[in-house]
């Protein structure tokens, strides 16, 4: 990796844990329904504006977006959702460490649904190694004392995983393309779920829109062109990198923006994450 790699990453890391920041502050103005769907509708406009710059035309097979569809389930309404409820009551520092299990779960899943990704013994020991982590992170506020709301980020991270695994059907396409599929089908789900809910807005200023804006274009659409130009410069395995940085971001912009409080088993759990996450990235040879 060179330096603008590197810098590519760190940039990544801090949009996508920004995007924890972004949450915390749009809930204070609109419900978890409304903050999902402006984020992803916001961000399918701006892809699409790219796609139109880019001259990339759209295909329109009906297979394909229904594997756009799956994928923004899985990928956007899913996680989104369930990451953004869990922001009413936990704060985006403990949410970003939970999502920082993803990589756990896609080990499990592509364990047992794929042919070519079997975990090797230290990669399993990871997995045990993270699943201690998050009894750890679940007790947050004290051991014994479980903090409900933390099941709905683990949800999101265990959609996510769902995602990276079927995501691969679409390796073929326009990188673009796919994130403007995903990102359109995500807007159509949540629009006719929360049809009600998004109309139901009693807002005194258009500014209050700022941070849901941000959340869609810098942490949503600009973070998955980055991503993809990533994936495709360094690969997979050290675009990883991004889940050890991004739980780093969201602690420090919560610490200092949002006056949230980093308590013991946040530092234990996210440390057993953390190896976790080097024992699941080891090559099958170890």
């Amino acid at each position: 990796m060179n330096v603008k790699n590197w810098i590519s990453l760190i940039g990544l890391s801090i949009l996508w844990g920004g995007s924890f920041y972004f949450i915390e502050k749009a809930l204070l103005s609109f419900s978890f329904e409304q903050v999902v769907f402006f984020r992803v509708f916001f961000a399918a406009i701006f892809i699409y504006i790219v796609l139109l710059i880019k001259k990339i035309k759209i295909q329109w097979q009906i297979n394909l977006w229904i594997s756009f569809l799956i994928m923004g389930l899985l990928n956007n309404v899913i996680p989104f959702l369930a990451i953004t409820y869990a922001q009413e009551s936990i704060t985006a520092s403990l949410a970003s460490l939970f999502n920082a299990t993803t990589p756990i779960f896609t080990a499990i899943f592509a364990h047992f649904l794929t042919k070519d990704e079997k975990s090797s013994w230290i990669q399993s020991a990871g997995i045990l190694v993270g699943f201690i982590g998050m009894i750890i992170l679940l007790s947050s506020k004290g051991f014994g004392s479980f903090e409900y709301a933390s099941f709905f980020a683990l949800l999101g991270a265990i959609s996510y995983a769902f995602a990276g695994v079927f995501g691969k059907r679409l390796k073929d396409n326009n990188p673009l393309l796919n994130v403007f599929g995903m990102l359109a089908s995500s807007s159509l789900v949540t629009y006719l779920l929360f049809n009600s809910s998004i109309h139901n807005i009693s807002i005194d200023s258009i500014f209050v829109f700022t941070d849901i804006f941000l959340l869609a274009i810098l942490s949503t659409a600009l973070a998955y062109i980055i991503y993809f130009k990533l994936l495709l410069e360094i690969g997979a395995v050290k675009l990883l990198l991004v889940t050890f940085l991004i739980p780093i971001s969201a602690s420090v912009l919560g610490i200092f923006l949002l006056d949230e409080k980093f308590t013991i088993q946040m530092l234990f759990g996210s440390l057993f994450i953390f190896i976790s996450l080097y024992l699941i990235n080891k090559r099958k040879k170890i």
